[in-house]
């Protein structure tokens, strides 16, 4: 009987976690997951994977109200030829209706909607990564340290982490991006005065928790401040979070990415975060 009760355990284990194989990488294209027109992902599934196969939710830039999911396709891509799973996510614009708790409500969507998927696909069904540059990588660890949903580590790439900050906002009107801030946060602010609570509610910076996180940022962005990345790896290293910061030492707001060596860069990086901490 005690034999038996082993053989059973041992087929139990080896069919959780037996690798699923296709004949090629698949792309599951335009997946509607909520509502609106913009609730879509790009699921793509590796060769081989397993339930112990870790999934990599990536979020897009564009400042909050431009681009979509396209930005982040290669990514994705690079991604799930390393052998991961990648929902490659896009999400709503802000405007006057929609806010930051909108984008990440539309987030949380997208998670469940992967998660659904997990059982017809054979892929991990919670316990996932979650990765951004910019305006995605500012969703990746805001919604990161606030889900109640299991995050295993953030990557944030040039990402804005203190939109409470004056300098900050002064250094992003130079873009013309304070109306896209303020739109995030359903606040308006003025110069000169003390900006309204409404933005730190939505910096990451003020809900930070225990989640390992990989921040990358290029030392010549003239977009999103340097010092943002800075900032934000004191209070990890301060509230003693497992995190790591990567400068990309002359490199701009696309962190590197748009150059095949410092992309390769970024890429091992999170290939052996996400792998760590999976």
């Amino acid at each position: 009987m005690k034999n038996l009760f082993s053989l059973l355990v041992t087929f139990i284990l080896l069919h959780t976690f037996s690798a699923h194989s296709q004949l090629g990488p698949k792309d599951l294209i335009q997946l509607q997951y909520a509502a609106a027109k913009q609730n879509t992902l790009d699921l793509y599934l590796p060769k081989t994977y397993t339930e112990a196969t870790p999934v990599i939710i990536l979020l897009h830039g564009g400042a909050w109200m431009m681009g979509g999911n396209e930005y982040t396709g290669k990514t994705a891509k690079d991604l799930r030829n390393r052998g991961f799973v990648v929902a490659n996510v896009d999400y709503r614009y802000v405007n006057d209706t929609v806010h930051g708790r909108d984008l990440l409500m539309d987030i949380d969507k997208a998670v469940t909607f992967i998660q659904k998927k997990a059982a017809e696909y054979h892929y991990k069904p919670a316990g996932y990564h979650i990765a951004g540059i910019s305006a995605g990588a500012h969703l990746a660890l805001l919604y990161g340290y606030t889900s109640l949903k299991s995050i295993k580590s953030i990557t944030a790439l040039c990402p804005p982490t203190q939109l409470d900050d004056p300098e900050t906002l002064t250094a992003l009107q130079k873009n013309n991006l304070v109306k896209n801030v303020e739109l995030l946060a359903n606040a308006a602010y003025t110069p000169g005065k003390i900006p309204n609570p409404k933005f730190t509610t939505v910096s990451p910076y003020a809900h930070v928790k225990a989640i390992p996180t990989l921040l990358f940022h290029g030392d010549k962005d003239d977009l999103v401040p340097y010092t943002q990345s800075a900032f934000l790896y004191e209070i990890l290293k301060e509230k003693k979070v497992i995190s790591k910061f990567i400068t990309m030492e002359g490199k701009g707001h696309d962190c590197g990415m748009n150059q095949p060596d410092s992309e390769k860069r970024v890429l091992d990086e999170i290939v052996k975060w996400v792998e760590e901490y999976n």
